[in-house]
């Protein structure tokens, strides 16, 4: 029998709770024989709250040994980084357990030095403040991942992918494939585009120009180039290129591409503890005067009031 430990900080996501323990419990159901039982741990144990309000009863963290250890967090995982955690997680690493990770539990695994030699997947709208602050190398731009010892979604459904692929890496694609079927899932391809967060990919549907172009602002949010030379690089006249945005996207390039910059700004003030300042050089923008008054003019608010509480 295979033991799952699943880990909980307050306001965790009760969505990710139940795709890691649905999937498994079919499992079960499915190989008429527990194959898999699970716990809920947390640091000090006793009652903890989802971010919708469900109470779930946990167990203090222990040593007892799991073959799988999965970690969700909340929108604010700074506030469960403590060394009795990063200690128990970095003693089950070396114990060999397959060490997991749901979106914001990224970040406390790479407070317990675990994303050295396999990065984790993680939400778009975090990436970018957790690589500045760790490194690129420790985080993916995917939906999920399961390599080796290492599991790891960037949240939402794709967790079910992650769950899918620790059944397959113990039990066999058969298993998987059947859990799927059973909760009328399809599974998204493990090395497959839809594992892209940051580029939406519908646009190439649209034009295949027009996604080009706006691959290359995703690219240079930090250092905007002009719009001339992105329909250089694209390889269409600049005349033909705002046509381009304004019959597909409403928008001219140029307010296009402002826009992606302040919805990155807008993910980092949700997402991360960069100062403003900071993320308004990391959006483009020449000087915090300017973020801020571009900032209120497309949100209605201050930056400084798009910090999560």
């Amino acid at each position: 029998m295979l033991q799952a430990d699943i880990v909980l900080t307050g306001k965790f996501p009760a969505l990710s709770l139940t795709l890691v323990t649905e999937p498994l419990r079919v499992a079960n159901r499915e190989s008429a024989e527990t194959v898999w039982r699970w716990r809920f741990l947390s640091v000090e144990g006793g009652t903890l709250t989802s971010s919708s309000g469900i109470a779930i009863n946990t167990e203090p963290l222990d040593r007892e040994k799991a073959d799988v250890v999965i970690l969700l967090s909340s929108y604010h995982p700074e506030s469960a980084i403590a060394g009795p955690l990063l200690s128990w997680l970095k003693r089950r690493a070396r114990e060999g357990a397959v060490m997991g990770c749901v979106d914001t539990g990224a970040l406390i695994f790479a407070e317990a030095g675990l994303l050295h030699h396999t990065p984790a997947a993680v939400h778009f709208e975090a990436l970018r403040g957790y690589r500045e602050k760790f490194g690129a190398e420790m985080f993916a731009d995917r939906l999920f991942d399961v390599s080796g010892n290492r599991c790891s979604s960037a949240g939402g459904v794709a967790t079910f992918d992650m769950t899918l692929g620790l059944i397959e890496h113990f039990n066999g694609r058969h298993l998987a494939d059947r859990v799927a079927e059973i909760l009328t899932y399809r599974p998204t391809n493990h090395n497959g585009p839809q594992q892209r967060l940051l580029t939406d990919t519908s646009l190439a549907r649209l034009d295949r120009n027009l996604a080009k172009a706006v691959d290359l602002m995703i690219a240079t949010l930090d250092q905007p180039v002009q719009i001339a030379e992105i329909a250089a690089r694209v390889g269409v006249p600049l005349w033909t290129l705002g046509r381009l945005f304004k019959h597909h996207l409403g928008e001219t390039p140029s307010g296009y591409y402002r826009n992606l910059r302040l919805a990155e700004a807008r993910n980092l003030l949700l997402n991360s503890s960069l100062r403003i300042g900071e993320i308004s050089s990391l959006c483009g923008f020449e000087n915090p005067e300017s973020f801020a008054r571009a900032y209120k003019q497309r949100y209605g608010h201050p930056a400084s009031a798009g910090r999560n509480s």
